[in-house]
């Protein structure tokens, strides 16, 4: 997938020539202009000002000094009524004078009775409601104006606007309800703004507006007509150009705000929305979620399953306060990442590369954090889609022909050791054969029957113990495999890597599970065995082997367990013959171990008979047939016993 970091914003309202540090690849068309922020009305905002020319000094004095007088009318500014304020000034001693110049003086200082509304004034009741207006938990407010339902709903909104500036709001969900207009804003700084506007806009009809606010939430119900409406409002903000949607504060789309609460914080709103995009965009490569007070993003662990081609998250000035949220995320194949404006970033203010790293550790392909190019990820780091590590196989096999010899000589070797008498591995092993063994120290308690053999060179500094321990020869190397419990081998369990094949060895490495027959338990544990054969005479024979025996975990030998209830092992009743490893041809295989002594022979031809239950005539014609080749003969066996075709006589004895 290309890097969309390169892309240009572009968009349907000429966004294309946008600064270059700035990426707008989620620049929708809003039809309306934004105004920085502020709200989307139709038409031009009217600047309704309360300012009028300021009155003469002399004249506010008079109406100040006349105003104390309860004697005097007031009717306005008549020319009546400044004759009778003239008039008490000329009747008035000194001493009344000098006590009204100074109540006027403090008049004026007050702003008592001024025509003039005061911008700074905070007095009053609701001056104390300013000082009491509680933070709310998720710092939403209901705005409520008494006797709203008097005046438009644009009327009233562009009157507030004009009175805050420069602040500015955006109503969401406004209604009326009886005789009372209400809407909902998301900040506790524009509510303590509206409510500093209570008592103090006159309206056209001379009532003075009143402004409530408290803590209060809305509600939303998601039905299927909010469903479509959700879908216009996201169509207009989907950028195809950059394969783009942008839901940044979606709570104040303009489409939306006037009957619907769609905050994305909301667990189930969230869903919704991703469900509808996962169904129309499924290919989406950038999704921005900025100002959404998202807190909780667990939620957000549903993108990697929706959108597997998403390259691009923003998600800042949102409320994450902690890095391991953010792993909610991580199997996101990101290549840039806005995270700017949380919480979580205060916490690395003096730590810029602690947090490039505790990033870059949940999305190692990241190229660009918070608009920020990063050096270029070590390659190793990052899993290559087309360098996919091949699906594991039971076999590791360059050569087809060592597959054969190898898999012949292991199935003939399995079968006589775990026969009752494994004297006839004499003939396996080349006559300077080296062994040795080793088991898993941490499960020295369950291995005790191995562990006074145990050639650990970690542990045993001892020379002359280490040289005891390893088996030199064919008589000790098959002395001490006679003395070991007696086994049987769950073939279906091997795995057989050939590392080496040259003319003159090859090095072949099985590991699997088997079953100790000896103890009353049968136990079962896992082995790693190394073998270097070397050909001999007409066949191969062991000149090098290692064993390291373990026992398995509780959860691989119950999975084990169940494995084997449907599948053959060695030395069984099994109608199915057992095979120890994938052969290259159905013919018969052919035996690879050096020609066979009489005795070998003789030995093979007692086990069989031991098995079967066949004589011994019958049990040495089988393997004749089958060219001494043990597994193969008991195949057969099976095979002709299950049909009936094996006569009597050979069971007599």
């Amino acid at each position: 997938m290309p890097r969309k970091s390169n892309k240009s914003w572009g968009g349907r309202n000429g966004r294309g020539n946008a600064p270059s540090e700035e990426k707008h690849y989620f620049g929708h068309d809003d039809r309306l202009g934004r105004n920085n922020g502020g709200p989307h009305l139709e038409g031009t905002r009217p600047r309704v000002s309360f300012k009028t020319l300021r009155p003469n000094r002399e004249l506010s004095r008079n109406i100040a000094l006349a105003s104390l007088d309860e004697d005097i009318p007031m009717t306005g500014n008549s020319n009546n009524n400044t004759r009778q304020t003239r008039q008490v000034f000329m009747t008035t001693n000194t001493r009344d004078r000098d006590r009204r110049e100074r109540m006027w003086q403090r008049t004026i200082a007050r702003g008592r009775n001024s025509p003039l509304p005061n911008r700074n004034f905070n007095g009053g009741q609701s001056g104390s409601r300013l000082q009491t207006l509680p933070i709310g938990e998720s710092n939403w407010y209901r705005i409520s104006i008494p006797y709203g339902h008097k005046y438009e709903k644009d009327y009233i909104l562009r009157t507030l606007l004009s009175y805050m500036a420069p602040e500015v709001f955006i109503p969401i969900m406004y209604k009326v309800m009886g005789n009372e207009a209400s809407f909902y804003v998301d900040d506790h700084k524009t509510a303590s703004a509206l409510l500093k506007c209570d008592r103090k806009i006159t309206m056209t009809d001379g009532f003075k507006i009143q402004v409530r606010a408290k803590p209060g939430f809305p509600q939303c119900e998601i039905d299927d007509k909010l469903k479509e409406r959700l879908k216009q409002a996201m169509s207009k903000r989907y950028v195809q150009e950059t394969n783009a949607l942008d839901l940044s504060k979606f709570h104040r789309d303009p489409d939306l705000v006037g009957e619907y609460f769609c905050a994305l914080f909301r667990p189930a709103m969230l869903m919704t929305v991703l469900d509808i995009v996962g169904e129309h965009i499924p290919t989406l490569e950038a999704l921005n979620l900025e100002g959404n007070k998202l807190q909780n993003i667990d939620r957000l662990s549903v993108l990697n399953k929706k959108f597997s081609n998403l390259k691009i998250l923003y998600i800042s000035d949102n409320k994450i306060k902690d890095i391991h949220q953010i792993d909610a995320i991580k199997d996101l194949k990101l290549e840039e990442l806005k995270l700017i404006g949380n919480p979580v970033c205060n916490k690395y203010k003096s730590r810029q590369n602690d947090y490039i790293s505790d990033v870059r550790k949940r999305f190692p392909r990241l190229l660009r954090l918070d608009g920020t190019e990063l050096p270029r990820p070590i390659v190793f780091d990052v899993v290559d889609d087309a360098a996919k590590v091949p699906l594991s196989q039971r076999m590791f096999v360059a050569d087809a022909k060592a597959q054969e010899i190898a898999s012949q000589f292991l199935q003939q070797y399995f079968t006589i050791f775990d026969s009752e008498n494994r004297q006839p591995l004499l003939d396996a092993y080349d006559e300077h054969a080296c062994f040795s063994m080793t088991i898993t120290t941490s499960h020295n308690n369950k291995l005790n029957g191995y562990l006074m053999e145990n050639r650990n060179l970690f542990r045993i500094y001892d020379t002359a113990r280490r040289q005891k321990l390893l088996k030199h020869g064919r008589l000790p190397v098959v002395s001490f495999i006679s003395e070991m419990p007696r086994t049987r081998h769950f073939l279906d369990s091997f795995t057989m890597d050939i590392a080496l094949v040259t003319q003159a060895m090859m090095f072949i490495t099985i590991t699997g599970y088997f079953q100790e027959l000896d103890n009353k338990e049968q136990p079962i544990r896992h082995f790693n065995r190394t073998f270097i054969i070397v050909p001999e005479g007409g066949g191969y024979c062991i000149r090098n082997e290692q064993l390291h025996i373990s026992q398995p975990p509780e959860a691989q030998l119950k999975q084990l367990n169940q494995q084997l209830n449907s599948q053959p092992i060695l030395n069984s009743q099994s109608e199915t013959p057992p095979t120890l490893l994938p052969q290259t041809s159905t013919e018969p295989a052919k035996p690879i171990l050096a020609e066979l002594s009489e005795d070998v022979k003789q030995q093979m031809t007692m086990t069989l008979s031991q098995q079967t239950n066949m004589n011994l005539e019958w049990s040495l014609k089988c393997l004749q047939e089958t060219q001494w080749n043990y597994n193969n003969a008991l195949s057969a066996f099976q095979e002709f016993f299950k049909r009936g075709q094996i006569p009597s006589e050979a069971f007599t004895k």
